[in-house]
């Protein structure tokens, strides 16, 4: 295993490069070469690294395994090979069986999480701006968490979970707020995006509450999970905006396919239906 603080650069020639797909932020920008992927690197890469090698050294393998910098400056992880669902969503992606999966996959990230003495007060998601409500980060015990368990996170086969991709927002939180953010995709709560292609069947109360039970949570946590959720809806509105202002193609995209539209629409939903979802 590499060391996690200063591990080598590769020679190893870029050779034939697949671009993958998915994403936002690197849309276009992370490629497959042979059994790694190749990535920009944020500024909190070496952070994030030394948090995968905990991962791997505790024994949780849905991680990929850091592979340090190529002569580019990119990040190298292992492949994680599987399905990453994208848009328009196959009926797949809304089993139940994969929904609870998605929740007993992130609750052992969560166990395994536990035992790692990273220092909250560094780098980490630096480059993430206001995506960190203020009631995410203040919490009484904070856990080292993903925050980002989107759909287009996650590697599945056969309806099981067998990857966590995408750790750039890796951030000591209130572990709350990482539930939200993955049942906010998952569930889904609040109104999707058309592209989505997500079927208007679904039921979403039912849905948050099997999430909700497979990590265990009280009715107090999950009012405390649609809190967070709340918040982090609202600063993601002004995220986005700022982050397409700057340039960022996949936030223009995101704009332009209503994205702040459904924000809104999405929040309001959450309110809604608060009693439902917490009953």
């Amino acid at each position: 295993m590499n060391d996690p603080i200063d591990p080598p650069i590769s020679s190893e020639s870029a050779g034939d490069e697949q671009v993958l797909g998915g994403g936002v932020a690197n849309a276009g920008r992370v490629v497959r070469v042979g059994s790694e992927v190749r990535r920009p690197a944020p500024p909190q890469s070496r952070l994030v690294h030394t948090f995968l090698h905990h991962l791997q050294s505790v024994g949780f393998g849905l991680g990929p395994e850091p592979l340090g910098w190529d002569d580019e400056g990119r990040e190298q992880l292992s492949f994680i090979d599987g399905d990453v669902p994208g848009h328009p969503y196959a009926d797949w992606v809304w089993s139940e069986e994969l929904l609870t999966n998605v929740a007993h996959a992130q609750r052992r990230l969560h166990d395994a999480a536990a035992t790692f003495g990273g220092d909250p007060a560094a780098g980490w998601a630096e480059s993430a701006g206001a995506y960190f409500p203020p009631r995410a980060l203040a919490a009484a015990t904070p856990l080292f968490c993903h925050n980002d368990l989107g759909l287009s996170n996650v590697v599945v086969r056969d309806s099981e979970v067998v990857g966590f991709i995408d750790f750039d927002y890796v951030r000591a939180v209130d572990p709350l707020f990482d539930i939200g953010v993955a049942a906010r995709h998952w569930a889904p709560l609040g109104v999707p995006l058309a592209r989505e292609g997500r079927p208007p069947s679904l039921d979403r109360v039912r849905r948050f509450g099997l999430f909700a039970d497979a990590h265990g949570l009280s009715v107090n946590d999950r009012h405390r999970v649609l809190d967070l959720v709340t918040d982090f809806l609202a600063a993601a509105f002004h995220n986005v905006q700022a982050l397409a202002t700057a340039g960022n193609s996949g936030f223009e995209t995101m704009i332009d396919d209503g994205y702040l539209v459904a924000n809104h629409q999405s929040r309001a939903w959450i309110i809604a239906n608060r009693k439902r979802l917490t009953s």
